[in-house]
């Protein structure tokens, strides 16, 4: 499964301890699909409006990064193994968006211009690998289930997502203000989301494809329910766990600024599709 947080100085000279806007949240990730489980890292640090998600697999040599700049309103997504990153902002969208409205629509006249009985076989193998928006998933219902929990050291709340009845996502939830450097992390967090949902509709747009539905979906719960979730499952159509995130630890810190950009050495790649 493919998958993908903060510094002001002293507000005085004197003061006995610094005062900070930089915060460094630790997770822990474990994918069931895979045997034995996958396990991985992820540390996300954020300042005065720029994050930086670094994702390590314990259980391999698999690693990955990503920037996120609000200001910019730019990701860059780094390739560890390559050495390289990729930038996406409003222009790289809109190209990106409309290659893929082209190619799309070449797709569509290419069926067209097929017999009738291999266009139905195109016509089922693209619903089957391509879900189109025609056949959007139903609406999550989200219900407090009234259970609490303390995973960490933070106290959270228990929620559960339901899709046509099935559970399909467990949360426990904390309020931000209840995390070390929470709020400058859930500012950015907030602006990720918007970002994220400008690149699904132009995306999902162009492609008639639902993009990074799941991600969204989390974006979604944090901004609704006004907090973080310190545990979070995914579950199968069957009920079974897929995979779950647990946050580790979260500190305030003064983050060296060089941390937002891509390392040195590592090449900027166009992102021709």
């Amino acid at each position: 499964m493919t998958r993908l947080k903060l510094v002001f100085t002293c507000a005085a000279i004197g003061a006995s301890s610094p005062v900070f806007a930089g915060s460094v949240m630790e997770l822990v990730t474990t994918d069931y699909g895979e045997e034995p489980p996958a396990i991985g890292t992820v540390e996300i640090s954020t300042q005065d409006g720029v994050s930086r998600m670094e994702v390590t697999s314990v259980s391999s040599d698999e690693s990955g990064g990503m920037i996120f700049r609000e200001q910019g309103r730019e990701f860059i997504a780094i390739d560890h193994e390559e050495k390289e990153y990729y930038v996406i902002d409003e222009a790289a969208m809109e190209r990106i968006g409309s290659q893929m409205s082209s190619a799309m629509q070449q797709m569509q006249q290419a069926l067209e211009e097929m017999p009738p009985e291999q266009r139905a076989m195109a016509e089922q193998m693209m619903k089957q690998h391509l879900p189109t928006q025609a056949e959007k998933p139903a609406p999550l219902k989200v219900n407090r289930t009234g259970a609490s929990d303390t995973i960490n050291g933070f106290d959270c709340e228990y929620y559960e997502v339901q899709q046509n009845g099935t559970k399909v996502r467990e949360l426990c939830i904390t309020g931000w203000d209840d995390i070390d450097g929470g709020r400058e992390a859930a500012d950015s967090m907030i602006a990720m989301a918007t970002f994220f949902e400008r690149m699904a509709e132009q995306f999902s747009g162009a492609s008639g494809m639902d993009v990074m539905g799941e991600q969204r979906d989390l974006f979604r719960h944090m901004k609704e329910l006004e907090g973080y979730p310190v545990l979070s499952r995914e579950f199968d159509d069957d009920g079974s766990l897929e995979s779950e995130s647990r946050l580790k630890s979260a500190r305030s810190a003064d983050i060296d600024q060089a941390l937002f950009n891509p390392p040195q050495g590592y090449k900027q790649k166009d992102l021709g599709i």
